[in-house]
């Protein structure tokens, strides 16, 4: 009977060792899931900034098309656009207009720079366009 009394004392810290060990595991995987999470909201919300910017850069070469139709020719060289409107907010674009000559054709050369949200979170799209004149 000393025997099993033996084994009984030598086995009882086993359950708090595998419980550690059980607990430790699992802390690791929440804290892996917590950052890959967090790590999808940012590339998320990097997308949507993105795709404020290009509307934005698309919108400021409407914009510089309209001031075109009316006066025939480039209004400036570069113009600076703040949007104001819900979807556009805190988006700036850059709009610079040249002549260009190729080919013995003319053309109207528009590009526009357009960047939404600040610091870490600015998000940057060029677009460009040609017009025949």
């Amino acid at each position: 009977m000393n025997n099993a009394g033996d084994r009984v004392n030598r086995e009882s810290g086993l359950g708090l060792v595998s419980a550690i060990f059980v607990i430790s595991i699992l802390a690791i995987l929440a804290a892996g899931m917590a950052s890959m999470v967090a790590n999808s909201a940012r590339e998320h919300s990097q997308q949507l900034l993105s795709i404020r910017a290009k509307s934005a850069a698309l919108s400021a070469l409407d914009i510089q098309r309209v001031k075109m139709a009316e006066s025939g020719d480039c209004v400036s060289d570069v113009e600076e656009i703040q949007f104001a409107t819900q979807g556009l907010y805190e988006c700036v674009a850059t709009i610079s207009c040249s002549a260009v000559t190729y080919q013995k054709q003319s053309f109207i050369h528009l590009i526009s720079q357009a960047s939404c949200g600040s610091l870490l979170d600015l998000s940057t799209r060029s677009v460009q366009k040609r017009i025949l004149r």
